[in-house]
């Protein structure tokens, strides 16, 4: 495991930064263009191929494939096997998967993980004093013999009210992590099933043939799209703000006095059917290793804590606070990152 914190001046800095990270713990870099501000990081021998886009204002694309092409480097969209999510319209990277109205810089903070066990490479961006966006790839901690497990999220904090409280860690049109609560639609701006996390998979029970991606929403999505080779995909839910763990053991507050730090896993379920309406099975597929959800109570962000022999670092999702008259706050909801130690 490898562990950076750092600041960053604007987004090719980041990127160029983070480029160099990965280049350092087990990743290849199969394209770094700066002028032209793209990022393509892969390891091949756990099929994780990533291409990240930024705009150099405003937002960050993020794109996930199963291979990599010199010829479309600056069209990750037409690499081998595509999800299906990211846009392929470059002005409009806002409406697919992205990290979004993170500006162009200077950064605040960043903070990137590396694990090999398995292999994944999380980044936490503080992109203004005490707001967080959270994205990255890599493979799942699986359960069972299905093919697949790697995935790759971007964070979609939805700037726009559609009915719905913005101000709530529960609200659907947000996007983040391997998010279960995403509930997406593809009329409004900034919500959308392009904006969520996607995980490589095939051979699931019901799974259209020839697919190989599932989509993290909600159950009660009610269009997850193709991939791009015009394939169907598949609902996986679960993952940040709705596992079942999460909903069993969300209440704990941890007690540092007492070294009581509760950990709850990201789970991730396939979903076969829509809703209520039969066949309605869910399958258990495995979690995101080395990361986990944490009630933030009497925790400050970026905040280093001891369990049992690791060292773990603590975010909010957005930002630690209850103003209620902005959407930009998660309260004390934390995602937390397990550190090298």
């Amino acid at each position: 495991m490898a562990y950076q914190a750092g600041t960053a001046s604007n987004q090719t800095d980041l990127m160029n930064k983070l480029q160099t990270f990965a280049a350092a713990n087990g990743f290849t870099v199969d394209n770094y263009d700066g002028t032209n501000r793209f990022l393509s990081i892969s390891r091949p021998a756990d099929n994780l191929y990533m291409t990240f886009y930024w705009d150099g204002t405003n937002n960050l694309a993020v794109y996930q494939a199963l291979g990599y092409a010199g010829g479309s480097a600056q069209t990750p969209w037409t690499q081998v096997n595509d999800s299906g999510n990211g846009n392929p319209i470059i002005s409009q990277i806002y409406s697919g998967r992205n990290v979004n109205n993170i500006g162009a810089g200077p950064y605040t903070s960043h903070y990137f993980f590396a694990y090999d066990d398995p292999y994944a490479l999380h980044i936490v961006l503080e992109f203004s004093p005490g707001l967080y966006r959270h994205f990255g790839f890599g493979s799942m901690q699986k359960v069972g013999t299905w093919t697949g497990g790697a995935f790759a999220y971007g964070h979609h904090w939805n700037p726009q009210n559609n009915g719905v409280i913005l101000g709530s860690t529960f609200s659907t049109p947000h996007s983040m992590m391997l998010d279960g609560v995403h509930v997406p639609t593809a009329s409004t701006y900034g919500y959308s099933v392009r904006t969520a996390a996607t995980l490589h998979c095939e051979g699931l029970p019901d799974q259209p043939t020839g697919g190989k991606w599932g989509v993290c929403v909600g159950p009660t999505a009610n269009n997850i799209y193709d991939d791009t080779a015009a394939v169907g995909r598949i609902r996986i839910i679960g993952g940040c703000r709705a596992s079942n763990a999460l909903s069993q053991f969300g209440h704990l507050l941890p007690d540092k006095s007492n070294g009581f730090i509760p950990i709850i896993p990201f789970e991730v379920f396939y979903h076969e059917g829509y809703s209520g309406t039969p066949p309605n099975s869910w399958y258990y597929l495995g979690r995101m290793a080395n990361v986990g959800h944490i009630h933030l109570h009497g925790i400050d962000p970026a905040e280093e804590l001891t369990v049992g022999s690791a060292t773990w670092v603590a975010f909010p999702g957005v930002r630690k606070s209850k103003t209620v008259n902005t959407n930009q706050e998660t309260w004390n909801m934390g995602i937390i990152y397990r550190k090298d130690v």
